[in-house]
C-alpha cells in the first residue's frame, strides 16, 4: 500500500531518511530533525509532499516530492527529491510503484514531468531509474550553493 504521508508520519520519514543516507554513506548530511520534516509536510502551502509505502502495516519505503515549473515548458512538473525502499523489501517492485504514485499525484496537479537527480557512484539508483523508464539528460548541468557559498550570495 503506498499512501501520502500526514504530520504523525514525520518520525518515521525521518527515520527512513536516516536509513537512506546511511544505505548511501551520506550519513554526514543529515542535519534536519523530525520537527523539520513535521514543518515541511504542513506548511501552508507545504514545502514537501511525502508517500509512504506499507508492508503489513510497516513503512518499507518513502518518496519525497515537491511541485516545480518548467518555463520552457510552461507547465507544472514534479522533482523526486528522496526516494528509498528497505533493504528487506527490495526487488517487489515498491520503488517502481512510489514513481508512479507520485507520477499520479504530480498528473492530477498539472504536471506532465518528472525530474530528479542520483549521485554519480550510485549505480544501483542509476540503472533503477533507467528501468523504470527515466532518462539521464545530457543538456544541462546542476549547480548548487549550499552552506557558506549560500550565505554569501545571499548577502550581496
Amino acid at each position: 500500500m503506498i499512501r501520502p504521508a500526514v504530520l504523525a508520519d514525520a518520525a518515521v520519514v525521518h527515520a527512513m531518511l536516516l536509513q537512506l543516507a546511511l544505505a548511501t554513506g551520506a550519513q554526514k548530511k543529515i542535519k534536519n530533525k523530525v520537527s523539520d520534516i513535521a514543518a515541511a509536510l504542513t506548511g501552508d502551502p507545504p514545502a514537501i509532499h511525502a508517500f509512504i509505502a506499507e508492508r503489513n502495516g510497516a513503512p518499507v519505503g518513502l518518496a519525497i516530492v515537491f511541485l516545480n515549473f518548467s518555463t520552457w515548458r510552461g507547465s507544472p512538473g514534479v522533482y523526486v527529491q528522496d526516494i528509498y525502499v528497505a533493504a528487506n523489501a527490495r526487488g517487489m517492485g515498491l520503488g517502481k510503484k512510489l514513481l508512479r504514485a507520485v507520477a499520479r499525484w504530480g498528473k492530477d496537479r498539472g504536471a506532465n514531468h518528472l525530474r530528479l537527480s542520483v549521485e554519480p557512484g550510485n549505480v544501483d539508483a542509476r540503472e533503477f531509474y533507467v528501468s523504470a523508464g527515466l532518462k539521464l539528460r545530457d543538456d544541462e548541468l546542476i549547480y548548487a550553493a549550499t552552506g557558506e557559498a549560500f550565505k554569501k550570495l545571499a548577502e550581496t
